[in-house]
């Protein structure tokens, strides 16, 4: 949601505050993003894929004369990229 600009600001709080307890935790540093991207190891193309399946989500959505709903955007990406977290497998 933070990528495409849908996370909402108080969340975006939240997650803030929580920095310290995740460098702690994750024995990390860097902003909350940042070590997120790191646990998940996410490549630095990982923002710009995300952007742009977003803007390929939102024009199938139009076409089809759907509203583009940023939840079911990101049930739909996870779905499609990281399939072992829907069905409750290992992270590898």
């Amino acid at each position: 949601m933070d990528i495409i600009g849908e996370l909402a600001p108080d969340q975006a709080r939240t997650l803030a505050d929580l920095e310290p307890v995740l460098h702690r935790a994750w024995n990390s540093t860097g902003t909350w993003r940042e070590m997120v991207e790191e646990q998940m190891w996410f490549q630095p193309t990982f923002r710009f894929k995300v952007k742009n399946f977003w803007c390929g989500y939102i024009a199938a959505a139009e076409a089809q004369g759907l509203p583009a709903r940023p939840y079911d955007l990101v049930l739909s990406f996870v779905n499609q990229n990281f399939p072992h977290m829907i069905d409750g497998g290992e992270v590898h």
